[in-house]
């Protein structure tokens, strides 16, 4: 996901730092808690800030374009090294380590300087200013702390199944990682945890997952973010966290620590989601990470507050992306909702609870949660290996009933009836959904 944290003026600089902020948190076991920070309507920044204090946040997310920052090879951007300054002075004064991604591609969008585009990632143009890219950045950044450096961003959904691409980047890195874990050390006396990005689905897909083995091998963490979404943009149960979870932990079975740079849930209806749902995620994700807290270290949230819908557009533009499901999933991805100075949303104090239940600090607890007000489906037997029922759901025989695999593609729709038969269907997990609304619910076939 692209964002960038909101852009610090200095005419507010020393007011902002004027204010009484929360103790850095504490993780809880050593784990630790990020924040990608967006404002509301009212562009308050410190408000924003303080409310991923609130949670906890001991680190932020920030993403920078590699072309944005340096759109050619002998060219920086004034306005993106001056965000680096007062990002540099604001989060260090705040005691908050950054969680800083930087790289070739972001999603589906090429972040090459202009001279280097077409190149590969192994040539020695690419790595040399990839080189003086990391210098920068370091120059500008002598004060804060970095949680982790990643270069490059979910680029997975850019690369495929192109396997020279992904060993082009291992070579890369294989150079880039011992380089500015050097650099690192050196100006701040400290040891960094250099890795790449890839999405769940990258890592999870047996078409992908030794793919991006292979690029993570000089890597120190394996970076990942988890949005629990099928490949129309609507939601999954909100327990498919747990399962989803494991698998990434099965199929990256190496020594390296998972990191989850983004996870988030959407919000919108139109996403099959709700306020409940997206709670409920909430806790299913703290779930998950406590089975896998000896291979997570990190898990930084995404999204504190709503964006609006112009910041949707511009991102739909920037993705290629006009599908309205998909705008709605950008748009509501937040804790809190946009409008003026924002409201927290039922996954906000929900976030909140988890956070002390653990001891993670101390947060103000007040259980929000609501009951999701819909149907429960029931599914028998369950696991299944021929025939299934499903009651507790107002469908008519006919009805398109969908099987959607863990990996969000669809399997199957059935036409709903008395008794349905799965035994066509390959042993596995499937979300069964009906037509597009709520709910949804796992099926277990032939075990």
């Amino acid at each position: 996901m692209r964002t960038m944290v909101h852009p610090i003026r200095l005419a507010v600089l020393a007011t902002i730092l004027g204010f009484n902020t929360l103790a850095m948190a504490q993780p809880a076991d050593g784990r630790e808690l990020g924040f990608a920070v967006s404002t509301a309507q009212d562009g308050d920044l410190a408000a924003a800030i303080g409310r991923a204090q609130a949670a906890c946040m001991s680190t932020i997310h920030i993403s920078i374009g590699w072309k944005e920052l340096h759109p050619d090879t002998v060219t920086w951007n004034a306005d993106v090294l001056e965000n680096l300054d007062l990002i540099n002075l604001y989060f260090a004064a705040l005691g908050v380590k950054v969680e800083l991604q930087i790289g070739p591609v972001n999603t589906v969008v090429d972040q090459l300087p202009i001279e280097l585009v077409g190149l590969p990632y192994d040539d020695p143009r690419v790595i040399r200013d990839m080189q003086r890219t990391v210098d920068t950045v370091f120059a500008h950044l002598p004060d804060v702390e970095l949680a982790a450096l990643n270069i490059s961003n979910e680029s997975d959904a850019y690369w495929g199944t192109d396997l020279i691409t992904y060993t082009q980047f291992g070579n890369m890195m294989q150079t880039i990682v011992p380089y500015a874990k050097a650099h690192y050390q050196t100006s701040h006396g400290d040891t960094l945890s250099v890795g790449t990005t890839f999405t769940w689905f990258g890592l999870t897909d047996p078409q992908t997952a030794s793919l991006c083995q292979i690029a993570n091998a000089y890597s120190d963490h394996i970076s990942v973010t988890y949005y629990p979404i099928l490949n129309d943009f609507t939601v999954k149960p909100p327990s498919a966290v747990i399962q989803d979870l494991a698998l990434l932990v099965t199929m990256q079975s190496g020594p390296q620590p998972l990191r989850l740079a983004e996870i988030g849930c959407p919000s919108s209806t139109t996403c099959v989601s709700s306020e409940a749902i997206q709670a409920q995620f909430v806790e299913a994700a703290f779930t998950a990470w406590d089975q896998h807290m000896d291979r997570i270290p990190y898990m930084g949230w995404f999204l504190l507050t709503d964006w609006d819908s112009a910041t949707v557009d511009t991102l739909g533009t920037y993705y290629g992306i006009s599908d309205p499901v998909f705008l709605e999933y950008l748009r509501t991805l937040g804790l809190r909702t946009w409008q003026d100075s924002g409201m927290d949303k039922l996954a906000y104090p929900t976030l909140l609870c988890e956070l002390q239940a653990r001891n993670f600090c101390a947060t103000n607890c007040v259980n929000a949660v609501a009951e999701e007000e819909m149907e429960q489906m029931l599914i028998f037997p369950n696991p299944a290996s021929g025939k299934i029922r499903i009651s507790g759901v107002a469908i008519k025989d006919g009805d398109p009933v969908q099987f959607i695999s863990m990996q969000g593609r669809r399997v199957s729709i059935l036409p709903f009836a008395a008794e349905m038969d799965v035994s066509m269907f390959a042993p596995g997990a499937y979300m069964v959904r009906m037509a597009d609304r709520p709910p949804i619910q796992l099926l277990i076939v032939g075990w």
